[in-house]
């Protein structure tokens, strides 16, 4: 069986494994997920670390640097289910294979060179810090970074129309949070609509990341924002776009619209597209009648580009969103809840619902 295979049968045994452990697991940890047997699981020199994890374990350096990353694990697992506990091993297990791609051993077995000793060095070392936050306490709420990573060789064909200036392989990193504990329907939902899917296959040459971040997390409602990057290597060619999911958590956990937020035929389009356009302005002084307003319009008032905050609402505006080459960066406008609270419908979930 290819990389390639391998990687894409990897991506479905995550999201079948993601779905069994939502749909069955009841939230409980039991000596099942004790930290002798996770720390045993994610242990490089155990039978079951496949031939990678020996050759790791075999190299004084990276067998270290590793114990770092499993001892941090090991910690983060004492806040999570047994489901959660599977998926953290799982991802872990899953990134050092990645990595070993990443850094151009292709053979399993085959030691490192000086170069791909450094570069497995330098992905451990980041790697124990990343697993810092693989799980995060927010709200009242246990988040689990999900990972989808990913790594296959570039192909023959690819490096030979590249010339000397092809990666050594592609890559993929796709996260996104899971609500651990108890599976309520609500938070079954959540889990579902956060959950993010390779858009790419590894074959097309394009590495694809996907990273979050909880902008507000509540009993009423949970919003999360995502930053999107899409990277052809052969066509040299890069995306990078940004979208909100916000669950609103005590209505069955569902998709915010803008009737959640806003009283309707209160005007609000208009306000907050009036903000929009004179912050922008500000960040762009030097381009007359910049930015266009109906492109303002059009991005404002689209809800999955909303994140909710304690502070406010944040318009997110992606890359290019208004026109033109010099807003490759997007921006972000925050309007504060008192500024909207004429608008805003005042049986809003919390927090907005306090501004009104």
């Amino acid at each position: 069986m290819s990389a390639h295979t391998l990687s894409i049968v990897g991506a479905v045994f995550a999201f079948v494994t993601l779905g069994a452990c939502t749909e069955n697991a009841n939230g409980a940890k039991t000596e099942r997920s004790s930290a002798e047997r996770v720390a045993a699981a994610l242990d490089v020199c155990g039978e079951d670390g496949g031939e990678f994890a020996q050759r790791v374990c075999e190299n004084t350096s990276l067998a270290a640097l590793d114990s770092q990353v499993r001892q941090t694990l090991v910690a983060e697992s004492a806040s999570i289910s047994d489901a959660g506990t599977t998926l953290l091993i799982q991802n872990q297990n899953r990134w050092r294979e990645a990595a070993r791609v990443t850094c151009g051993i292709i053979d399993a077995e085959a030691q490192p060179d000086q170069d791909q000793q450094r570069c497995l060095e330098a992905a451990f070392r980041a790697r124990a810090q990343d697993a810092q936050t693989a799980v995060q306490e927010v709200g009242g709420y246990t988040f689990q970074r999900m990972e989808l990573v990913d790594a296959t060789p570039v192909t023959a064909e690819v490096a030979s129309a590249m010339g000397g200036s092809a990666p050594v392989a592609v890559e993929r990193d796709i996260r996104f949070p899971r609500i651990d504990g108890p599976q309520t329907a609500e938070i079954r939902r959540f889990n579902e609509l956060v959950a993010q899917q390779p858009q790419f296959q590894l074959g097309d040459a394009t590495n694809e990341n996907v990273n979050y971040s909880i902008a507000y997390a509540g009993q009423e409602l949970i919003s999360v924002k995502f930053i999107i990057s899409a990277d052809s290597i052969a066509a040299a060619n890069a995306t990078n776009t940004v979208k909100a999911v916000t669950v609103v958590m005590s209505d069955g956990g569902r998709l915010l619209t803008e009737a959640d937020v806003f009283r309707a035929a209160s005007g609000w389009q208009d306000f907050i597209t009036d903000r929009a356009v004179a912050r922008i302005a500000r960040e762009f002084p030097d381009y007359t009648n910049f930015p266009p307003r109906r492109d303002v319009y059009e991005t404002a008032t689209k809800p999955h580009l909303w994140l909710i905050t304690e502070q406010g609402l944040v318009l997110m505006f992606p890359p290019l969103s208004f026109g033109g080459s010099h807003a490759d960066g997007g921006i972000e406008v925050t309007i504060p809840w008192t500024d909207l609270r004429p608008y805003l419908n005042p049986a809003a979930p919390a927090p907005i619902r306090a501004a009104v």
